[in-house]
């Protein structure tokens, strides 16, 4: 029994149900007429219900031939190509997830960007090997592949511009190295501020000062070279044997 079926014989136990209710203050012709009426409604609504199905039953037939019909092409134009279902399926779900993982890439903000750019010079050459394969011959395919080439350049293309950051006033902003590295937009990693100041001794010649409208130099977001890291540490074991309150 179909959920609509078992909706109608509801309704229509709703409806002598109310009949019933009320048949106290009714005629038996009132009663009669009442019933006559629920009767044709409830026959007219299976009546629907039966149309529905037979339209439903219609419309699966026909998505299924255009199925088929739209698969015997595509494996015609894969034989055009020399190309098997298999090959073709392959390069469809590649293609596929290509695509998404771009559009996961393209979501990310600068900083986090910057460690996946090895990721990203290998999506480029692996379109461009595509570009080359048969199935790019496909008009929806080679625009596809351009596409995503494009979104791909412009992120590697960001990537290779310097970044740089305009230092705030601290009362606004509290800008100091170890906040400006741990901003998501920069490094999302606080530990990581030896490299700005690295990458500013000519402005920075102590790291516990910097002054608002300098513009600093932002290096990618890797781990601390060995420099910084010596750079570091001798700033640590400065701090370390200053006398207390300096």
């Amino acid at each position: 029994m179909t959920s609509r079926t078992l909706a109608l014989i509801l309704l229509l136990i709703s409806l002598l149900t109310a009949v019933a209710s009320g048949q106290d203050k009714m005629t038996r012709d009132q009663w009669q007429s009442a019933m006559t009426a629920a009767t044709a409604k409830v026959a007219d609504l299976q009546a629907q219900l039966t149309k529905l199905q037979g339209d439903k039953t219609a419309l699966t037939a026909q998505s299924a031939k255009l199925d088929a019909d739209l698969r015997a092409c595509e494996d015609a134009l894969y034989a055009l190509l020399g190309v098997n279902r298999a090959e073709a399926d392959a390069f469809v779900k590649e293609l596929a997830d290509i695509e998404k993982r771009v559009d996961e890439l393209q979501k990310m903000g600068d900083a986090e960007l910057l460690s996946h750019r090895d990721e990203l010079e290998r999506i480029q050459l692996r379109l461009k090997e595509l570009s080359g394969n048969k199935m790019a011959l496909i008009p929806r395919f080679g625009d596809k592949i351009r596409s995503l080439q494009e979104k791909v350049a412009a992120m590697l293309q960001g990537l290779s511009t310097e970044k740089t950051y305009t230092v705030g006033s601290w009362s606004r902003t509290h800008d100091c190295l170890w906040n400006i590295a741990r901003k998501k937009d920069i490094y999302d990693n606080a530990w990581l501020w030896p490299k700005i100041w690295q990458a500013n001794r000519d402005k920075i010649r102590d790291p516990d000062v910097i002054k608002p409208k300098w513009v600093l130099k932002v290096p990618e977001k890797k781990d601390l070279t060995k420099e910084e890291k010596a750079a570091a540490n001798r700033y640590y074991r400065k701090k370390a044997a200053a006398p207390s309150g300096e």
